[in-house]
């Protein structure tokens, strides 16, 4: 077990890469638009039922 100060150091460099790791991908998602969208407003999908009379 590391004692109380070495995990506190842990912590917070660990913290502090997540934070920077997340900085650096978050320009990609900005650039990209479609992350926003619901996907069933764009692309309107046609939903075929099954015709019961022909197939069985």
């Amino acid at each position: 077990m590391l004692p109380a100060h070495l995990a506190d150091r842990l912590l917070k460099q660990r913290r502090d890469a997540d934070t920077t790791e997340f900085a650096r991908q978050l320009p990609l998602h900005a650039d990209d638009p479609r992350w926003m969208t619901d996907p069933e407003d764009d692309v309107p999908f046609a939903r075929r039922e099954p015709d019961w009379a022909t197939d069985y």
